[in-house]
């Protein structure tokens, strides 16, 4: 009750900067532009472990079977990087330089232009300018980007944080207003439950999507653990096993919402030990120091951590550190036909550019 009643003037005069900043857009006294290229803004209402970042991945391989290969590319803020500006990503970039969410996407497609650039208009003009071959590019986090007007929107909806029953920050998860919604052209419902009738629509319900809008829904499904830093299949523990047979290990993560990795890690593992550092946080040489340390004097088998958390080990001494990691996969749960949706919105935009 206390921490509501001081974080509660804050939440409103959150509220207030934000009404006012829509309001000057909304009456053009500030400009939105169309970008250089068309674009795909993905974003979300509520801050972090949305799912945007496998989204990311899931729509330029959908685009990409529309307009080929090559064809589609990344444009990021490159959120927790030390640098400014314009950067290409390149699959040898240090998470440092160009965030870690961009070089994570970048080593996943192989095919994709990804860059980052604080300003997405000036972005585009270089993405336009230096790849001729690009012809749509999807923004993984430009939906508080007013001065970008987006070819086609798309809001990401957590369905296990009902935006319905959350509040502005500091106070809630909040990052923008709820009303917001109805300037989006379509909403992607995540974390669904697989086989679970009827969750598609209640999560739309609880978020205050009206169901008669175009929507589609995904499951977010971890893949078996890969090797750092070879990327090579690794061992993704033993699930029929008794508790006390399987592997003992150590979890980190620096993420968003860590409580699922971790808690999913207990169905294969013993989870000796957790770490959890700040979202997009950096790892130092003082900590590989102490993880070999833990894992010798538990008698741990591996470290276990996120995909995106093993962009930021890179340059650091892992030598002898079994280390493992798991990737995230958004997939359509059926009767969501994105690609048709998106074949379609391609196809009149290319049009109504003819005219």
């Amino acid at each position: 009750m206390i921490r509501n009643a001081v974080l509660w003037p804050w939440s409103v005069l959150f509220g207030l900067v934000l009404r006012m900043r829509h309001f000057l857009y909304d009456q053009r006294v500030l400009q939105s532009k169309p970008g250089a290229l068309p674009t795909v803004v993905l974003g979300n209402l509520t801050v972090g472990g949305t799912g945007k970042t496998p989204l990311t991945e899931l729509l330029v391989l959908e685009m990409e079977l529309i307009l080929g290969q090559g064809t589609v590319g990344i444009l990021s803020r490159g959120y927790g990087r030390d640098s400014k500006g314009f950067r290409w990503v390149e699959t040898i970039s240090k998470s440092t330089d160009v965030g870690d969410e961009p070089l994570m996407l970048r080593r996943k497609l192989p095919h994709a232009v990804v860059a980052v650039c604080e300003d997405r208009l000036a972005g585009l003009e270089r993405m336009r300018a230096e790849c001729l071959q690009l012809k749509w590019v999807v923004c993984d986090d430009a939906l508080q980007h007013r001065s970008l007007k987006p070819t086609l929107s798309i809001l990401v909806l957590d369905t296990t944080q009902p935006i319905a029953q959350d509040q502005l920050l500091p106070l809630g998860r909040l990052r923008d207003l709820p009303s917001r919604m109805s300037q989006f052209d379509a909403a992607i419902a995540t974390r669904l439950q697989e086989g679970q009738d009827g969750a598609l629509e209640a999560g739309l319900k609880a978020a205050g999507w009206p169901v008669h809008r175009v929507h589609f829904g995904t499951t977010m499904q971890p893949m078996p653990l890969r090797s750092y830093p070879t990327g090579a299949p690794a061992k993704d523990g033993i699930a029929h096993t008794s508790p006390s047979q399987r592997e003992r290990i150590l979890a980190v993560a620096g993420i968003a919402r860590p409580e699922r990795f971790m808690d999913r890690l207990t169905e294969r593992f013993q989870v000796v030990r957790r770490e959890v550092f700040a979202d997009h946080g950096t790892f130092s040489e003082k900590d590989t120091k102490r993880w070999r340390v833990i894992l010798e004097s538990d008698r741990l088998q591996a470290l276990v951590t996120t995909e995106k958390d093993v962009t930021r080990l890179d340059g650091m001494n892992t030598e002898g550190l079994d280390i493992r990691y798991e990737p995230i996969q958004a997939q359509l749960i059926p009767q969501t036909p994105l690609h048709d949706w998106l074949k379609n919105q391609i196809d009149r935009h290319q049009h109504a550019v003819n005219k």
